[in-house]
């Protein structure tokens, strides 16, 4: 690793379309330079560095030697082994959602981050959603009390080595434990297997410890593509289009005429708030960065993942019981 972070050397292992969006972003960051990508299979490796003008690395052991940290964007069942070798070699590492796909391997590679003293954070990409962001600032010391999120996608070629759980509603469960800033004390879900042996559509509710709750619906068989969410506090209520990223909120009102000295009830305010056209992934990968540059843990971190995914596990844990006992 370079002891100079004015810019920091990047490279990304894995070229699928996360990997590439991550290879267009870090080729374009101020401060940051695109030194190396990695994938298995060599030609597309080599195809997609040359595009941007880098080298291919042999292997991941070969690309950190190149690097001061690693986006890793390969499919979701190796990011266990993938991040565990760049951790190891002294990389800080933005690591895709899921942080893993089991609880052991996401436990692993927080303790090892630790024990390397490099940085490990969990690429939650709605945490940088300009509407996201915009929302959680307004709502500042507001207590969230109810949410309800639903991410909608049509059946598309997605990867399949995980279900959507992980692969679509771990988004919201992220989402929701930021906005209620609390823990989940309780999970009830629902769930079908559509199309083959995975769960291709859920409902979840969460109940957590200071009383709030969420209502996720992840689905993978939808005529439409939807990313919206509502969020209930005791000031207003917040509606989120993530694909638009739009935010709108509805506060109750009332207003006094003053002159006849009969007042009136405004059922509701509401308010189009103006949201910064940004893309999330840019947001993303510069507070990675930011996070390094400043010897700060970027956010979401490893343990923020590991959270995030153990509620994800005792949601399908749920919906398998279900499906077992009908």
């Amino acid at each position: 690793m370079a002891s100079d972070l004015s810019t920091i050397r990047v490279g990304v292992a894995g070229t699928g379309v996360m990997g590439g969006r991550h290879v267009r972003v870090a080729s374009m960051l101020a401060g940051s330079r695109l030194a190396g990508i990695y994938d298995p299979d060599a030609a597309r490796a080599t195809e997609v560095a040359e595009s941007y003008g880098v080298k291919a690395a042999g292997s991941i052991e070969e690309l950190c030697e190149w690097v001061d940290a690693v986006v890793v964007a390969s499919p979701t069942i190796t990011h266990g082994e993938v991040g565990k070798r760049c951790l190891a070699a002294g990389c800080h590492v933005l690591l895709e959602k899921p942080l893993a796909a089991s609880r052991q391997e996401a436990e692993e590679l927080v303790a090892l981050a630790d024990e390397q003293g490099v940085f490990l954070m969990t690429g939650h990409v709605e945490r940088f959603n300009p509407a996201v962001m915009t929302a959680l600032t307004m709502i500042n010391g507001d207590q969230v009390f109810d949410c309800a999120f639903q991410r909608l996608s049509p059946v598309t070629g997605r990867d399949r080595s995980v279900d959507i759980v992980l692969d679509l509603m771990i988004h919201d469960i992220d989402l929701a434990l930021s906005f209620t800033r609390s823990q989940v004390v309780e999970v009830a879900a629902v769930g079908q297997t559509i199309r083959e042996e995975l769960i291709d559509h859920v409902t979840a509710i969460l109940r957590f410890g200071n009383g709030a709750t969420a209502t996720l619906t992840a689905s993978a068989v939808s005529q439409a593509r939807v990313r919206t969410g509502v969020l209930y506090s005791r000031k207003a209520q917040y509606r989120l289009d993530l694909a638009a990223r739009d935010v709108t909120v509805v506060r109750d009102g009332r207003s006094v005429l003053s002159a006849d000295r009969e007042g009136y009830t405004i059922g509701s305010q509401v308010e189009q708030i103006l949201v910064p056209a940004q893309e999330p992934l840019q947001n993303e990968l510069q507070g990675f960065l930011d996070g390094i540059r400043k010897g700060q843990a970027p956010q979401p971190d490893g343990r923020a993942g590991l959270q995030a995914l153990n509620v994800a596990l005792e949601v399908q844990a749920k919906v398998w019981q279900g499906l077992r006992t009908t």
